[in-house]
């Protein structure tokens, strides 16, 4: 199976501490791939290195069997949804969405069914012409995933996508997700376990390193670290 991401003894280290340190990992082309950890453990800086807000101190990065180290965020074939959406205020949810399409020369009737079926997919078809600062955190949430996916990256990535939403909220993106991401390559890093049950890898990193990986199913059947989250239901 081919690699959309690999990671070779990959570090990033900041003066005497370890952030990622010799992590070896492998994403598979239409692979929906989590990453789980406490703050600290490393989850973010594997994020940052793969979209090219860092570069590693040590090991290599390919990227759809390319070298990545030293290639900048907007040479790679990569989109990523930060937590904060990026929303632009000035426009309504149909602009926000097709802003992407619009810059890929698409003739407007084309965009304008690309939005609309976007917006069903994330039930928010009665909030096309809202402005952005008239909704709330989770249909933000879904908004920015939306546009996203739209622009039909090679690989999505989504940085703790429920992390600053209440429950309802949170179980709405989930399920935009659901929709949005099936055979599509995605790496998430998860603040709620939730979010991450359908993902077909989890990697439980701590202290930079991967302690343990595999489905949610059969981290579950193991009394290990994600056991202990998974019971716990938090993070301490």
């Amino acid at each position: 199976m081919t690699s959309a991401v690999s990671f070779r003894d990959v570090s990033r280290h900041f003066g005497s501490v370890k952030a990622v340190d010799k992590v070896n990992l492998d994403i598979a082309e239409g692979e929906f791939f989590a990453m789980l950890g406490p703050s600290g453990s490393g989850k973010t800086t594997c994020l940052r290195l793969v979209a090219g807000f860092e570069q590693p101190t040590g090991g290599t990065i390919e990227i759809f069997g390319e070298n990545a180290n030293g290639v900048p965020p907007w040479k790679r074939s990569v989109n990523t949804v930060f937590q904060d959406y990026a929303l632009f205020p000035h426009m309504n949810v149909s602009e926000n969405i097709d802003f992407g399409l619009s810059l890929r020369k698409i003739a407007a009737p084309e965009r304008r069914k690309k939005v609309i079926s976007a917006l069903e997919l994330v039930g928010l078809s009665d909030k096309a012409e809202a402005r952005v600062s008239e909704l709330s955190g989770g249909q933000r949430q879904r908004i920015a995933i939306a546009r996203a996916v739209l622009k039909n990256p090679p690989l999505l990535i989504l940085d703790e996508a429920t992390s600053a939403l209440d429950t309802s909220s949170e179980r709405l993106v989930q399920d935009a997700l659901n929709n949005l991401m099936r055979n599509r390559t995605s790496l998430i890093i998860a603040h709620r376990l939730s979010t991450i049950q359908h993902a077909d890898e989890i990697v439980v990193m701590q202290h930079g390193e991967i302690i343990e990986r595999g489905s949610h199913q059969a981290l579950l059947e193991k009394k290990g670290a994600y056991r202990k989250l998974y019971d716990m239901q938090a993070f301490v």
